[in-house]
C-alpha cells in the first residue's frame, strides 16, 4: 500500500466533506416535499382537464337530446292541435273518420306524454351535469393558484440548492489537486461503494464511517506504520487524528 503524507490524507477528509454536503444537496433536491407536491398537482390539474372535457361532451350529447325531444314534442302538439281543430270544426262529418281523430289524438297525447318524461329526465341529467362541470371549475381554478404558488417555492428552493451545490462544487474542485491521483482513485471507487463515504475519520479509537471500536493493538499498529490506513470493518481510508 503506498505510503501518503499526512496532509495528503486530511485534505481528502475536506474532499469527503464537501462530498457528503453535495450528496446531502442532491438527495434534498431529488425528495424536496414541495417539488413532489407540485408534480402531484399538475396530474390533478391533468385529470380536472381530462374530466372536464368528458363533461363538456356530455353536455353537449344531453342538449342534442334535449333539443331532439322539444323538437319532437312540437311536431306532436302541431299534429294533435290540427287533429282537434278538425274534430271540433265540425268539418268531419263521417263517423269512422272521426273516430279515427279520436283515437290518433289519444295516441299522440300517450306518446307526448312519455316524450316528456324522456325531457324531464334529460333535462334532470343537464342539471346534474352542469353542477359537475361547475366544481370542476372550480377544483381546477384552485389546483391551478396552488401549482402556481408551489412553482414559485420550488423555484427559489431550487435556487437556494443549485448555489449551494456550486460551491462545494468550487471547493471540491481546490482540494482536488491536492490529493494524490491513486489516493483520489481509491477514494472515488470506496465512496461508490459505500454509500457516499469513501474516507473517514479515525478519532478516539472509532472509525467514524463504521462507527466500529479498533483494538487497542491495532491502534497502536496504525501510529506505528503511519501513512494510508483502512478500515478492517467497513475498508474505508481511515484519516487518523488522534489514537
Amino acid at each position: 500500500m503506498p505510503d501518503h503524507p499526512q496532509e495528503a490524507l486530511l485534505r481528502l477528509l475536506d474532499l469527503q466533506e464537501q462530498d457528503t454536503a453535495i450528496q446531502r444537496l442532491e438527495t434534498r433536491r431529488a425528495a424536496l416535499p414541495e417539488a413532489a407536491e407540485l408534480a402531484d398537482t399538475r396530474r390533478r390539474l391533468e385529470e380536472l382537464d381530462s374530466d372536464a372535457d368528458i363533461a363538456e361532451k356530455q353536455r353537449q350529447e344531453l342538449s342534442r337530446a334535449q333539443s331532439k325531444l322539444e323538437g319532437e314534442i312540437e311536431l306532436i302538439e302541431i299534429k294533435t292541435k290540427k287533429d282537434s281543430e278538425r274534430v271540433f270544426s265540425g268539418a268531419v262529418s263521417n263517423p269512422k273518420e272521426l273516430s279515427a281523430l279520436q283515437s290518433g289524438i289519444e295516441q299522440q297525447n300517450q306518446q307526448r306524454s312519455v316524450l316528456e318524461d324522456q325531457l324531464l329526465e334529460v333535462m334532470e341529467q343537464v342539471e346534474s351535469n352542469d353542477s359537475h362541470i361547475d366544481r370542476l371549475t372550480t377544483q381546477k381554478v384552485e389546483a391551478t393558484e396552488r401549482a402556481t404558488e408551489l412553482e414559485e417555492k420550488v423555484s427559489l428552493l431550487m435556487g437556494d440548492i443549485d448555489a449551494e451545490l456550486e460551491s462545494h462544487g468550487l471547493e471540491r474542485e481546490k482540494i482536488v489537486p491536492d490529493i494524490p491521483s491513486d489516493l483520489l482513485a481509491m477514494y472515488d471507487k470506496l465512496r461508490e461503494q459505500k454509500g457516499g463515504v469513501g474516507a473517514a475519520p479515525l478519532r478516539a479509537g472509532t472509525c467514524e464511517g463504521c462507527h466500529t471500536k479498533i483494538p487497542q493493538r491495532e491502534l497502536e499498529h496504525m501510529k506505528a506504520q503511519k501513512g494510508l490506513q483502512r478500515c478492517e470493518n467497513c475498508r474505508r481510508i481511515l484519516v487518523v487524528l488522534d489514537i
